[in-house]
């Protein structure tokens, strides 16, 4: 045999109970021994270890947040590399069986060339004893760390997996060995490494009395033919196996309180979770058992701390194990001597079950001390917002004071002696035996579930809010409605538009639609019908109505009233020079996610689903361009308090129509809204073109444009034949708006293009009649192709050659 690397310090040390071992001479903290590896290779491979292709997986030994790192090749050229990981605090694991390179499933293993065992509960040193007695006898052992061994027996190779799986399960029903143990694609510690879990350990192996003879795996099978587990690959179980499960919900929560993620390496978290979520699957609701499960994990502190993101992960891919209950009991001792002493204290079968009626918000368990057990039925549905400082509840948000009001009247154990408080919020938040979930923020999706937990691109854990609303909506008589509808907007077309949008905003609630409707009219033509409509087609709590005055001087800057709505109706909307308004409510009407700050708190980009429907009695309430998107401008033909006494609405025909609305009409109303004819999706992405269009873009002109009309209606140097001139503007301005100040230039083309001008180009020179200095930029509106030596000829200023002009010519003088 030869050894490629053999470093100086190493020598042979021959037992009289084995056929070879190594060991390095006592240089105090334990290093890698490259002989013990070499002679591992050479004993699993039964080939030479220099030319052996091996499959090895570095594993980090206490943060399982880092992902194993697999390499292949031969084991001197990935030596260097093992050192290297390992100075970084990874343990190294190979493949116990041949493997294509492809992969690392069961589907790739190539050969089978061994069956192993791995002795690691209390009574793992009596098994080894019996390990090394058994007939056929093992080949070489492994001492992982101390205490724990695997045992090796070298088989003739074969490919017949579910042979290899069935012969593990026997092993190690007869051994008492690790239940994870089962398929060929394991991976088990690189003796020559460190076991880099604790204080650091060399693996060492030796060889027992079958070393060097490999057995048929047949002889294994006589051997182990009295022993009866079921047949089949692993004989895994879906996710609620009686025979797998935990005696009770207590004790499932028992084996977290003994287990501590920090003390487990990667592969020991996933073994455990997965025997976890079977022993306790039987034990209460798919999300309680994977919220107390998330709370265990977030125990862990190593390195970068708890993953939440890699723990969700891990958690949906456990559908089916093999182990449960027995697999945690043998797992930790502490657990399996509680549970054999009978320590955890049992609910009384004479306790009443726990009430989960819907129209009782909280919990009633009997008894005037709560137990952490009863205390997460107590507290069932309760999340800690760490993002608000508060804990999200089935009746919603509720800071210190507010949780102890509606939770209080009990005594909560909060510590492993029994140390009591009576304060909710404390033992909610500060218990050492349990506490509720905590997320980062919250979520409103309402194409989600309620209570559905997600991860954000940052890995932080946010909790979806939204809960549907129970809906009132029956089949009845809506004449009432339509004909109200038909008296204001008599417009077929605009009709639908409006109805449409109403419509598609109750059938698929949190569908944003990036465009309002603006329906402008008199006052008192019963604008409150829509408000208690949507009210009623999406959930009272969902549909918000702003004071006009707090939005229209503080715009949107503390607008937490935005959050968790879906439909917000603002009323005596008129913005006048508030211009900033209009530009920010464009993005909060068009965005999925806005800025949300309440005052006296950051501001926080959350989901903004909310659609809009403005009211006013002002044609001019907010201005709209020509190609604007936004808005949807529908005057109605209730002008006047006369409109509305010609049709005969008076104080009788309201108040009849509201007490039909209030009693029964809504109901009816929303009804046929859901039965209307459109789909998902099925509505303009900009606000449609309405009759009243062009009369708001007129109304809606800001003020430099209405003085620049006015200028152009009273044909002024510069603004006749469909010309239009910037400098004129700044000539004519203080003596149509005295006492205003002239506006930039930027400002006055922006107000000439906004009323249909296209700019031509700058003006060849300054004209004297338009301003003594400036070269004007000229605008024209027509069908003309004109060029700016046409402007001075339509404006009637003569030969554009012969013009007088500011600049005094040069003349010589004499001398």
């Amino acid at each position: 045999m030869t050894f490629a690397y053999l470093p100086v310090d190493f020598k042979f040390v021959a037992l009289s109970t084995g056929k070879l071992q190594f060991s390095a001479f006592d240089s105090g903290q334990p290093r890698q021994e490259f002989a013990q590896a070499f002679a591992f290779i050479s004993a699993l491979t039964q080939q030479d270890a220099n030319t052996a292709i091996i499959d090895i997986r570095l594993i980090h030994d206490q943060r399982k947040d880092l992902a194993a790192i697999p390499r292949r090749g031969r084991l001197f050229d990935i030596w260097p590399e093992i050192i290297a990981w390992q100075a970084l605090g990874y343990g190294c694991f190979v493949a116990i069986n041949a493997m294509d390179g492809i992969g690392r499933e069961i589907a790739n293993v190539t050969t089978i060339r061994c069956q192993a065992i791995d002795l690691d509960n209390l009574s793992a040193q009596q098994n080894y004893e019996r390990a090394t007695q058994f007939n056929p006898a093992p080949s070489f052992a492994v001492q992982s760390s101390p205490g724990r061994w695997h045992v090796y027996w070298i088989t003739t190779p074969h490919n017949d997996r579910d042979k290899f799986t069935l012969l593990q399960r026997k092993l190690r029903a007869v051994f008492d060995s690790d239940r994870t143990i089962i398929d060929p694609s394991r991976v088990l510690r690189l003796p020559g490494t460190l076991h880099l879990k604790e204080k650091p350990h060399l693996i060492t192996c030796w060889s027992l009395a079958g070393y060097g003879m490999p057995i048929d795996p047949g002889f294994l099978e006589i051997a182990l033919a009295g022993v009866n587990v079921i047949d089949g690959s692993g004989g895994r179980h879906p996710l609620g196996e009686p025979s797998l499960s935990a005696p009770s919900k207590q004790w499932a929560s028992e084996a977290l309180r003994h287990a501590d993620p920090n003390a487990m390496d990667r592969g020991e978290w996933i073994s455990f979770s997965s025997a976890w979520k079977q022993a306790a699957w039987l034990h209460g609701d798919p999300d309680g058992i994977r919220d107390e499960w998330l709370q265990w994990c977030a125990q862990y502190t190593i390195g970068n701390g708890n993953d939440v993101a890699e723990n969700l992960k891990a958690w949906a891919s456990v559908r089916n194990t093999e182990i449960g209950w027995n697999s945690l009991l043998n797992k930790l001792p502490s657990l399996k001597a509680s549970f054999h002493l009978g320590r955890p204290a049992q609910q009384s079968p004479n306790t009443p079950p726990m009430p989960h009626e819907q129209q009782q918000s909280i919990p009633v368990p009997t008894g005037e001390i709560l137990t952490d057990s009863e205390q997460r039925e107590w507290f069932k549905g309760c999340y800690f917002v760490t993002s608000r400082g508060q804990i999200l509840t089935r009746d919603g948000f509720m800071n210190a004071t507010q949780f102890n009001g509606a939770y209080g009247g009990k005594k909560f154990i909060v510590d492993s002696v029994g140390k009591s408080t009576d304060e909710p919020w404390k033992a909610a938040t500060r218990s050492t035996l349990w506490q509720i979930q905590k997320v980062h923020h919250t979520r409103f999706l309402p194409t989600r579930p309620h209570g559905e937990l997600i991860i954000d691109a940052l890995g932080r854990l946010g909790i979806n809010t939204y809960k549907p609303a129970s809906i009132d909506a029956r089949p009845g008589d809506i004449s009432p409605f339509l004909n109200h509808l038909c008296a204001m907007i008599p417009d077929e077309n605009d009709r639908n538009i409006i109805l449409d949008y109403c419509a598609h905003n109750i059938k698929f609630p949190g569908f944003k639609i990036p465009w309002a409707p603006l329906i402008q009219s008199t006052e008192g033509i019963g604008k409150n019908l829509f408000k208690l409509i949507m009210q009623h087609g999406l959930g009272e709590n969902y549909v918000h109505q702003p004071k006009t005055k707090e939005l229209l001087e503080s715009g949107t800057k503390f607008n937490a009233w935005m959050r968790e709505k879906l439909f917000i109706i603002a009323d005596e909307i008129k913005t006048d020079d508030k211009r900033d308004l209009v530009e920010t409510l464009k993005p909060i009407i068009s965005e999925e996610r806005s800025e949300i700050q309440g005052k006296g708190a950051d501001q926080a980009m959350e989901d903004n689903f909310a659609n809009w429907l403005f009211f006013s009695n002002h044609k001019d309430a907010i201005p709209i361009s020509k190609n604007g998107r936004r808005y949807a401008v529908f005057f109605s033909a209730l002008q006047s308090l006369d409109d509305l006494i010609r049709r005969g609405m008076n104080d009788s025909y309201f108040k009849h129509l509201f007490d039909w609305i209030k009693a029964d009409g809504a109901a009816y109303v929303v009804y046929w809204l859901q039965q209307r004819a459109i789909e998902r999706g099925a509505i303009p992405m900009r606000a449609p073109d309405t009759t009243s269009k062009p009369e708001a873009l007129q109304e809606g002109q800001n003020d430099i444009a209405k003085t620049i009309q006015r200028m152009i209606d009273d044909e002024q140097n510069g603004f006749r034949h469909g010309w239009a001139n910037s400098v004129a503007v700044e000539r004519d301005w203080t003596k149509y708006r005295p006492g205003r100040t002239t506006p930039r230039q930027q400002d006055i083309g922006k107000a000439i293009a906004d009323l249909g001008y296209r700019k031509v180009d700058r003006a060849g020179r300054a004209y004297f009649q338009d301003h003594p200095e400036k070269r004007a930029v000229l605008w024209f509106k027509g069908d003309r192709n004109v060029k700016p030596s046409d402007y001075p000829v339509d404006q009637g200023y003569g030969d554009p050659t012969h013009q007088p002009s500011n600049v005094v010519p040069f003349r010589p003088t004499n001398g």
